[in-house]
């Protein structure tokens, strides 16, 4: 059954630091949006209400009525329990056993699908990006966080337990640095966003010059990824060397995932890709092509993600086309 014209999903991105929800149409075009800071810190129902207001800007601006909304999907950070919709637990926004799908439903009175971030992003770019027209298909988002996901042969890989694809939490040193999750060595704790940050302000107590703290009003404050971006460009040291470990930790991990899945496409996405651009695909296509068998790259690419900040609230509105058409 296809879609009437007057049908509408939204998709919304649950990230660590922000919360990104679009109004899609069956063409997958983006008619309206809404934005707001996470505040995970204020809670979790605080931060569903939140979600529920960027879904309402977002039918605003669209000029779309909630009741011609069908479905909202979601992507969340996990592990998730999909079967109940609910976070079991998410170490980038401190919640535990959260019911996503029932809160959520209960604010917007419209059915409700979620899935684990990294796979909604994947979905995205597979359905409308870098990875349309392919069957097998990997993604790494580096952002906050590190989220991941697999397409096998057009499906999302969910399983046993329904929570294949975390993939940001291979261990890669078991005595290497900490990460959120409790477990030594992830990716994420060498790779992500926070990883790249701790390494820079490691490297500046250590007497290192970084130029990306100049002119700064608060130095502790989070560093963002525009800010980033600058600085790299700019060819501040302490900056090129953390991102430079962060993109050739990602291409450790592509090795790994390349010999295991034998994907036709790897997409690489996130804050961090956005901002650091092609220079960070090329080191992380460059070390993952030192590290794995060459059979199992053969014509492979690995490339960024096209739909940038857009991969996960489109994906998302796929899953809310599949929840409403089931």
């Amino acid at each position: 059954m296809s879609p009437k014209k007057q049908e509408y999903v939204v998709g919304i991105d649950l990230g660590g630091t922000k919360i990104y929800a679009a109004v899609v149409d069956h063409k997958g075009r983006i008619l309206g949006i809404g934005r707001k800071r996470t505040k995970a810190e204020l809670g979790f129902e605080t931060t569903v209400q939140r979600m529920a207001i960027c879904v309402k800007e977002a039918a605003a601006e669209a000029d779309v009525n909630l009741d011609e909304v069908i479905a909202v999907g979601v992507g969340s950070p996990g592990p998730l329990d999909l079967k109940r919709g609910m976070i079991i637990e998410t170490p980038n926004l401190g919640w535990k056993d959260a019911p996503l799908k029932a809160s959520l439903k209960a604010l917007l009175k419209r059915p409700v699908a979620i899935d684990n971030d990294g796979n909604v992003g994947l979905l995205g770019e597979y359905a409308y990006g870098a990875g349309h027209g392919c069957r097998d298909m990997v993604g790494l988002f580096i952002g906050t966080g590190i989220g991941g996901g697999v397409i096998i042969n057009g499906k999302l890989l969910h399983g046993f337990n329904e929570n294949a694809g975390e993939l940001g939490h291979m261990i890669l040193n078991p005595e290497g640095p900490m990460c959120g999750c409790g477990t030594r060595g992830c990716l994420e704790a060498f790779a992500s966003r926070l990883a790249i940050e701790r390494e820079i302000r490691a490297a500046v107590a250590g007497g290192a010059a970084a130029a990306i703290f100049d002119n700064v009003e608060k130095p502790d404050a989070p560093l963002r990824s525009k800010r980033l971006s600058e600085a790299f460009a700019a060819g501040d040291a302490a900056v090129v060397a953390a991102v430079e470990k962060s993109a050739r930790y990602v291409g450790y991990g592509v090795a790994s995932l390349l010999n295991i899945f034998n994907p036709e496409v790897v997409v690489i996405g996130g804050g961090v890709v956005e901002a650091i651009g092609e220079p960070y695909v090329r080191l992380v296509e460059q070390t993952a092509s030192q590290n794995v068998f060459k059979i199992a790259l053969r014509n492979v690419r690995i490339v960024a993600a096209e739909l940038k900040d857009d991969s996960a609230v489109l994906g998302a509105a796929m899953l809310a086309w599949q929840k409403a058409y089931k």
